[in-house]
């Protein structure tokens, strides 16, 4: 299935709703310009029709950051998983979890946590492009599997958040102080 088209014709929440509907497995890779014109890339996978992992900026490793910054991980685990990333086809998050280096409680929620954090960043997008590859897999699939709608709930909760805090402060760029 070869599915492609603009985020201004069909909102994330569609596409979400046709791929979980059919079952399908791959990436569903967005991209678009950013106020300063570069791009970013975000990617959100399915597995069976599941949220299976996502990313609203591709250029990070989110996931391995948020695992490493919760100070779970010693230096040499994440030395040999970066290695084994390198080599072999998988990320540095699932080589942690396959290597027995970090808790895989841990490992789902923060993942967890990343596909809602990167869904919230998705659905503020106001334009962009879209295209699924059915069949490519997540390197950094660690076995979760959301449900799109609760994913979705999640995220736009966070919107009429995020719409009542923006109010209150001037721009992105400000300090708070206490």
């Amino acid at each position: 299935m070869n599915l492609e088209g603009s985020l201004d014709a069909f909102g994330l929440p569609d596409v979400f709703a046709l791929l979980a509907t059919t079952g399908k497995s791959g990436g569903l890779s967005l991209r678009h310009e950013d106020v300063d014109g570069s791009p970013v890339r975000g990617v959100v996978w399915f597995r069976d029709g599941r949220i299976s992992g996502a990313s609203s900026d591709r250029s990070r490793a989110s996931l391995v950051r948020r695992v490493v910054g919760s100070g779970a991980v010693d230096d040499t685990a994440l030395r040999q998983a970066v290695a084994r990333a390198v080599g072999g086809g998988v990320g540095v998050a699932r080589a942690l979890m396959e290597a027995g280096a970090v808790e895989p409680e841990l490992l789902h929620q923060a993942a967890t946590d990343q596909a809602v954090d990167a869904v919230f960043d998705l659905l503020r997008w106001p334009e962009g492009e879209f295209g699924f590859e059915q069949g490519s897999s997540d390197p950094d699939d660690v076995g979760i599997a959301l449900d799109h709608v609760r994913v979705l709930a999640e995220a736009s909760a966070r919107s009429e958040s995020w719409g009542q805090l923006s109010a209150l402060v001037p721009g992105l760029d400000s300090v708070l102080s206490v």
